[in-house]
């Protein structure tokens, strides 16, 4: 059986700590703050792009160069392994679309070979679950058709809920008028965000910190309370202590799951700005599923 590599793109946040022995390979998408674009992970990290916004940059972002993308996918098949790139949600990205494109354009040179692109339904924490599942069973020895299969039950059983400190910031990048954004901004408006059929979508408004934290939980543990014992990723953007204390009041109401902890990526924070605080986990467990 040919080896199996897992790729995604550089709106994939995870925990780096949880990789252990085993290799995620990143597409970067394109950051551009001022006049000057970067590689995304590669050439503007993280913390330089909370950095820049902290300074009064908007940043922008763009799609992967094909390039980037051609270059990996036939280096993969060039030395004679299989792939599966876990892609940003179609809804929201040309990311899959383009991996997609590439992927037809080689299958005509490897017709016997197996690799895959998958829409994840989402981004940011939920692409890291699913990434570091699939990386389990890649060690554990499944074959590619359960891998893959695994990773599409789960990407239409992905929960994304999330917010961000300041609703100006999706009127900057286009997710909301902006005449709604300047007078929630001054109200102190945060809105409650979902994922559904790819796409971004407002669920509710609140106002306060703690009522964030608290809605955020309810609907964590609502939402996964078929399936209570498995990982939950919490993600933010310069707000570690909104995420422990989100984390904090899930594992206290669902026993048997644990949490993990990471700052959202330079793409991601590009289009909801910092304070942001966002929770992912899965409705229904996959058939696999391996929590440790």
């Amino acid at each position: 059986m040919n080896k199996i590599r897992i790729i995604a793109d550089s709106t994939c946040d995870y925990d780096e700590s949880l990789f252990q022995g085993m290799e995620l390979e990143i597409l970067p998408l394109i950051i551009t703050v001022g006049n000057k674009s970067y590689l995304d992970r590669e050439e503007i990290g993280v913390s330089e792009v909370y950095e820049r916004i902290r300074e009064g940059f908007v940043p922008k972002t763009a799609q992967i160069p094909y390039s980037r993308a051609y270059e990996l996918f036939k280096a993969c098949l060039d030395d004679g392994d299989d792939f599966i790139y876990i892609a940003f949600s179609s809804g929201m990205s040309g990311s899959y679309s383009l991996g997609h494109m590439v992927a037809e354009e080689l299958r005509g040179e490897y017709p016997e070979r197996k690799f895959e692109v998958i829409d994840s339904g989402g981004g940011s924490g939920a692409t890291g679950l699913m990434a570091l599942q699939a990386l389990k069973m890649v060690r554990d020895g499944f074959s590619f058709e359960a891998v893959k299969t695994e990773l599409e039950f789960m990407a239409g059983h992905v929960v994304h809920v999330f917010s961000v400190d300041d609703i100006e910031w999706l009127a900057k990048g286009g997710r909301i008028p902006k005449i709604i954004g300047q007078i929630g901004s001054k109200l102190g408006i945060h809105p409650i965000l979902d994922v559904e059929d790819g796409r971004m979508v407002k669920r509710r408004m609140t106002r306060g910190h703690k009522s964030v934290i608290k809605i955020i939980a309810d609907e964590i543990v609502q939402r996964a309370a078929r399936f209570p014992a498995q990982l939950i990723s919490i993600t933010h953007s310069d707000g570690l202590n909104s995420a422990k204390e989100l984390e904090e009041n899930i594992l206290r109401r669902l026993p048997g799951s644990k949490a993990t902890i990471c700052p959202i990526g330079g793409v991601v924070v590009a289009h909801i700005g910092l304070g942001g605080i966002g929770c992912f986990c899965f409705s229904q467990k996959s058939e696999h599923y391996c929590l440790v």
